[in-house]
């Protein structure tokens, strides 16, 4: 039989019905779900990471500060300790070279002629030596060159420099010259 309803449609009776969802539609849900149920699963790890690595944070710098006035006292002894040890190596170097120096003096005071003068000796390095002086001749400065070419410790004696002038007045010869020391 037909039944036909003449209500209103406020009026009518609603007669509910049941769908069931397609197949494709629950697997898209069910997708999306379990993304966000891993995100949330992460972000719920990372934070309690994140806790962690602060609270260890804060507990090294307590500790950090705690130390502090030792790590401040080791540096201060570490800087101390390489200070100490540069001044020991410069006195063992000048102790190793005292005898060697001594000897270069002895020789050249050997060396030098009559009426020369040294006004300057100097090392510029560990085997160059600058001699400069005063005297009245060329002929007691070739004098001066040819007896330090025959020492043993000085060798290549080379004249860099020999000018005339005058000292109270008197004519002299300012001469420069440089040469290799060699150790024996």
């Amino acid at each position: 039989m037909i039944k036909i309803n003449l209500l209103p449609p406020e009026q009518k009776v609603k007669t509910r019905t049941i769908t069931v969802p397609k197949m494709g539609n629950v697997v898209f849900f069910a997708v999306v779900g379990g993304i966000i149920a891993l995100i949330l699963i992460i972000s719920l790890v990372q934070s309690v990471s994140i806790r962690s690595l602060q609270s260890k944070i804060e507990k090294a710098e307590s500790e950090a500060s705690q130390l502090r006035p030792q790590i401040e006292q080791i540096e201060k002894l570490t800087a101390e300790q390489r200070e100490l040890n540069m001044h020991m190596r410069i006195i063992t170097e000048l102790e190793e070279n005292r005898a060697f120096e001594v000897m270069l003096l002895d020789e050249l005071n050997k060396r030098v002629p009559e009426h020369l003068w040294l006004t300057v000796y100097a090392r510029s390095d560990t085997t160059r030596v600058t001699i400069e002086g005063v005297t009245f001749s060329n002929l007691i400065v070739a004098d001066f060159m040819t007896r330090l070419e025959r020492s043993v410790l000085y060798e290549n004696v080379d004249l860099t420099v020999a000018q005339r002038g005058t000292i109270e007045e008197r004519d002299v010869v300012r001469f420069s010259l440089s040469s290799d020391v060699m150790p024996e």
